[in-house]
C-alpha cells in the first residue's frame, strides 16, 4: 500500500469529471431500460475521491443529493472538508478510510458508486474488495462507474511507462523523479533508431505528458503499480461478483464510427454485447475504458426504441455549416460539432431540430419541446404538415442514432437554472470562483466544462466578482492587456476590446456562467 500514501507527499491535483455525474450515469441507465433513482435526490459514493473536487463539482447543483466520499490520504480527506465548508456545502461527507475496511453496515446503500482512477492502481486484493463493494453498496436500481487501462492499446503505453521508471528509479523526490522521466522520454524520442513503429509511439507519449500536471504523471504513469485489463476480463470480473455490463460513460464510445464498412458490419454481426465491446477496442486500440455496471439480475434493453428519447432532455453546440440551411427540402445540409465532427442531414424536421438546439446551446431541452420547436420552424417555411407522427418517430430514430453514434448530441434527465442574462453587475458562480485559482476548467451552472484557454479569459472571469459593471470590467481588462508583456495581437486586442467583451459576456451567459 505505500504507492497509495504517495498522495500523502504530493496530492492529485483538482479535477472534476462530468462522466461521472449522477445525470450521466441515469440517463444512460434509463437509455438501457433501468429505472435509476432520481438525479435530485439521490446517494453517491465516490472510492478514492481525492482531494473532494470531483464530489464537489457534482454536489453544488444537487443540494438535496447526498455525497460521501472515501480516502486514504489524510491531506486529500483535510482539503476536501475545508472545501465543502468554504462552499457551504451540507450534502457532502468525507472520511479518510481504507476501503478494505468499508461495509454497507457502516455507510448504508447508494444509488451510484464511482471509483476514477483507482481500479488500474491499487494491488489484486484492493481491486477484489473494490468489486465486491459495489454489489454490497448499490441499490438493486443502482449504477455502479470504474475508469481503467485497457488492452490492447495500454501495451504500448506501458512500455514507455516502464522505461520512464527504470530511468529514474533512484529518484524519490517527485517533482525531481517526474523531471528525469521526462527528459529521458525526450532524449528517446529524438535518438531511437527504430523510426517507423517505434519513434512514433514514444512521440505520442511525450506529446500526451505536456499536457499533464506533474501529479498527473507522477501518480498514474511512475507508478508501480499500473495494471491494465482487456475488457473481457474485466467483463468477467463483474460477473463473478453478481455484476452486469451496462454502459460507456460516454456513449459514443460504444458506436461504430469513424470504422470501415468491412469493419461496421463484422461488428453488428455479433450479438452478445462482451464480444462487440472486446472487437471495438481491438479496432480502436482503446487505451483506457470508463464502464458502467449494475446487478446482474436486471434486465437490460441493449437496442433501446427511439420513442426513448421522449425521456430525455437534449443538449448540443452543433451548428448548420451553412449561413441560411435550407430545412423545408431534402436538400443536405452539413452540421459541424466544436470538435470538428460533421454529419449530413436531408430530413426536414431532424434539420429544424438541430438548428434549434445549436440555436439554444448550452441549456438542453425536452424532446418533445424540441419537436414542436422545429415543427414550428418548418410552419414557416410553408411546409405542408402531412404525416407528422411518422416525421416525429423520423426524427427520434435520427438523433438517436447520432447520440449513439458521435457525441455531438448529448441526453440528460436533469439540468440546473442559470441567468438567462448577465447582469449590470456580472458575478459568475461560487462554484466556478471557487475552481478559478486552483484548475484550468471550470463549471457553469448548466454544469458545462469550460476551460479557461489564457490569461485575458482568466481575468475576465476573476473581475466578474459582482461588484463592478461593464464600464469598470473593460477599463479594467484594458489596463490588464497594456501592462501584459506576453500578450499577442496587443493592439489589435486593444482596438476591438469592447467588442470582445460584449462577445465574451454573451457567451459566458448562454454558457450558464453567471449567478442571477
Amino acid at each position: 500500500m505505500e504507492e497509495i500514501f504517495s498522495y500523502d507527499v504530493m496530492p492529485y491535483p483538482s479535477k472534476f469529471f462530468l462522466q461521472t455525474h449522477p445525470d450521466r450515469l441515469a440517463t444512460l441507465a434509463t437509455l438501457f431500460g433501468m429505472n435509476p433513482a432520481r438525479v435530485e435526490t439521490c446517494r453517491v459514493l465516490e472510492l478514492g475521491c481525492g482531494n473532494g473536487s470531483n464530489l464537489i463539482s457534482h454536489a453544488f447543483n444537487l443540494p438535496s443529493a447526498q455525497f460521501v466520499g472515501v480516502d486514504l490520504a489524510e491531506n486529500h480527506i483535510t482539503d476536501a472538508k475545508r472545501s465543502a465548508e468554504e462552499l457551504n456545502l451540507s450534502n457532502t461527507e468525507f472520511y479518510q478510510m481504507d476501503v478494505m475496511e468499508m461495509s454497507a453496515e457502516k455507510f448504508g446503500k447508494f444509488d451510484y458508486v464511482i471509483a476514477h482512477g483507482l481500479f488500474s492502481w491499487v494491488p489484486d486484493f484492493v481491486r477484489e474488495k473494490t468489486l465486491a463493494l459495489y454489489r454490497e453498496f448499490l441499490n438493486e436500481a443502482g449504477v455502479g462507474y470504474i475508469s481503467y487501462n485497457a488492452f490492447p492499446g495500454a501495451h504500448h503505453r506501458q512500455m514507455v511507462q516502464k522505461m520512464m521508471r527504470f530511468h529514474a528509479r533512484h529518484l524519490d523526490e517527485p517533482v525531481e523523479k517526474v523531471g528525469k522521466s521526462i527528459s529521458f522520454l525526450a532524449f528517446l524520442s529524438e535518438n531511437a533508431t527504430e523510426k517507423e513503429i517505434f519513434t512514433p509511439i514514444l512521440k505520442s507519449e511525450l506529446k500526451r505528458h505536456f499536457e499533464h500536471d506533474a501529479a498527473d504523471i507522477f501518480h498514474d504513469d511512475l507508478s508501480d503499480l499500473n495494471v491494465a485489463f482487456y475488457f473481457h476480463e474485466f467483463a468477467e470480473l463483474l460477473k463473478q461478483n453478481n455484476l452486469q455490463y451496462l454502459a460507456e460513460a460516454e456513449l459514443h464510445a460504444m458506436g461504430t464510427q469513424s470504422l470501415s464498412s468491412e469493419a461496421r458490419s463484422m461488428i453488428e454481426s455479433l450479438d452478445d454485447v462482451i464480444e462487440r465491446e472486446q472487437y471495438l477496442d481491438f479496432l480502436r486500440g482503446r487505451i483506457f475504458r470508463q464502464t458502467l455496471f449494475c446487478r446482474e439480475e436486471i434486465e437490460l434493453k441493449r437496442n433501446p426504441e427511439p420513442a426513448v428519447m421522449n425521456k430525455f432532455l437534449l443538449s448540443s453546440s452543433i451548428r448548420p455549416l451553412s449561413a441560411k440551411p435550407e430545412l423545408s427540402s431534402q436538400k443536405v445540409e452539413k452540421f459541424v460539432g466544436m470538435k470538428g465532427i460533421s454529419i449530413e442531414i436531408d430530413h426536414p424536421l431532424t434539420k429544424a431540430a438541430l438548428v434549434h438546439l445549436g440555436e439554444i446551446w448550452g441549456r438542453a431541452i425536452s424532446f418533445g419541446e424540441l419537436l414542436k420547436k422545429a415543427d414550428e420552424m418548418l410552419e414557416k417555411q410553408d411546409l405542408p404538415a402531412e404525416k407528422w407522427d411518422e416525421q416525429f418517430y423520423i426524427t427520434s430514430a435520427i438523433l438517436l442514432q447520432i447520440c449513439r453514434g458521435t457525441g455531438l448530441l448529448e441526453l440528460h434527465l436533469f439540468q440546473p437554472g442559470a441567468a438567462t442574462e448577465a447582469s449590470e453587475k456580472p458575478k459568475i458562480n461560487e462554484l466556478a470562483r471557487w475552481q478559478l485559482p486552483q484548475a484550468n476548467n471550470v463549471l457553469t451552472l448548466l454544469n458545462l466544462d469550460v476551460k479557461i484557454e489564457d490569461e485575458i479569459s482568466r481575468h475576465l472571469l476573476e473581475i466578474c466578482d459582482g461588484t463592478r459593471n461593464r464600464e469598470q470590467i473593460l477599463e479594467e481588462m484594458r489596463e490588464f492587456i497594456e501592462q501584459s508583456e506576453d500578450i499577442e495581437g496587443k493592439e489589435t486586442l486593444l482596438k476591438d476590446l469592447n467588442d470582445w467583451l460584449s462577445e465574451s459576456l454573451t457567451q459566458l451567459t448562454k454558457l450558464g456562467m453567471f449567478e442571477g
